[in-house]
């Protein structure tokens, strides 16, 4: 009669034993879980690295640690442990004061039990969380500095039409210039041709100024940007900075019948005298250039608190709102043509900001669209002399 053999059957795995050969010999954070994902066994850098102490772990299972959205994330990789002995993934895990961790998963099954018995589970665990904020924050800085370009690009678009239009006016005037010389002129039409050349000359001119302004705005704000426009703070008297700058305007303000009003006299002020040049004509000029004819541009003052409010005030069309948040930035689109219908970059507006800022100020702009807009810079103020 032949012998009936037993099956063999296979040693049971020593939890106790495998465990702790395992976490003696690891200083990495590692945790043990059965074939269900239940805590068996953990280390004290794994307690360290999620803040629980072994005794709240072990018991728990180990999706309670695991973020929501990683949760496909292990589920998928448990349903293919049979494919496969080692694996390694990412997932995030919650701390125990609710910070959320990402780490790494390197996860290998521990074969062995009796037939039938799901395998048990070894998982180091690597904190990735700096490496991949900083990865966040890399992608952020590519992001932003793409935007940058791009905006860059846009704007040096918007230049070179503004230097484009003044430069087709004076080909323009050059050629009827060319034309008109070439004509015999008729009799009884003594001067008529020297007047004609006079316009032409004025536009040529009028085209220059305005090419010459853009490049002068152009390069200013290149080397501001390169910090390279040195500011030495003094204190000087606005009533007088203002003079030079309104002998300067006050003929395109006449030209277009705006009338600026100076209210403001003896207000000393800590400033940059170049800066403060620039600054005070940029502002007036742009609120000539948006008024319509016939209004009133008002300068004012407000000392207050050690500091000065400097107020330019116009009547014109005013700023749409959905545009004034673009005002300080490098964006053509919210470049709006003036009420002769001449289109700035808006560039004279960064210049202002950044020529403030650096004598200690600050500017903001109160407009309403049909209602004006009024541009305020604070400034230090300055101590009077003798005092």
């Amino acid at each position: 009669m032949l012998a009936l053999l037993s099956k063999a059957k296979h040693p049971a795995v020593d939890w106790d034993a495998l465990s702790r050969r395992i976490l003696e010999e690891s200083a990495q954070a590692c945790w043990v879980v059965d074939g269900e994902l239940v805590t068996v066994a953990v280390n004290p850098a794994l307690c360290a690295l999620l803040g629980y102490r072994a005794g709240e772990l072990i018991g728990t299972h180990l999706l309670t640690y695991v973020a929501e959205e990683s949760r496909s994330v292990l589920e998928r990789q448990a349903a293919i442990r049979d494919l496969t002995a080692h694996r390694s993934y990412d997932v995030t895990l919650i701390r125990s004061d609710g910070m959320p961790l990402r780490v790494i998963f390197n996860d290998s099954r521990l074969d062995g039990g009796e037939v039938g018995t799901a395998p048990g589970f070894c998982i180091f665990v690597t904190d990735i969380t700096r490496r991949s904020e900083e990865e966040t924050q890399r992608a952020l800085r590519v992001d932003q500095l793409a935007d940058a370009v791009a905006r860059m690009n846009r704007f040096l678009g918007q230049i070179c039409q503004e230097l484009k239009d003044p430069l087709s006016a004076i080909l323009g005037a050059t050629q009827m210039i060319s034309s008109d010389a070439a004509l015999p002129e008729p009799v009884g039409a003594a001067g008529q041709g020297s007047a004609q050349l006079g316009a032409y000359a004025a536009l040529c001119s009028d085209a220059g100024r305005q090419m010459m302004r853009t490049i002068e705005n152009l390069s200013l704000w290149s080397r501001l940007q390169l910090n390279q426009v040195p500011v030495d703070l003094r204190v000087y008297e606005l009533g007088g900075l203002l003079q030079d700058v309104l002998e300067e305007l006050e003929p395109r303000a006449r030209s277009r019948d705006i009338l600026i009003v100076n209210r403001i006299v003896a207000t000393p002020v800590l400033g940059d005298l170049s800066a403060l040049n620039t600054v005070l004509k940029h502002l007036i000029e742009n609120a000539v250039r948006f008024s319509p004819s016939g209004s009133i541009v008002m300068l004012s003052a407000a000392p207050a608190d050690g500091r000065v409010a400097v107020r330019v005030q116009d009547n014109g069309l005013g700023i749409p709102e959905e545009l004034q948040p673009h005002l300080f930035r490098i964006d053509p689109h919210h470049a709006a043509p003036g009420a002769d219908g001449e289109v700035g970059s808006g560039l004279g507006l960064l210049i202002c900001k950044a020529l403030v800022e650096r004598m200690g100020g600050g500017i903001r702009i109160f407009s309403k669209p049909g209602g004006g807009t009024a541009v305020t810079v604070t400034l230090t103020q300055g101590l009077r002399a003798g005092l």
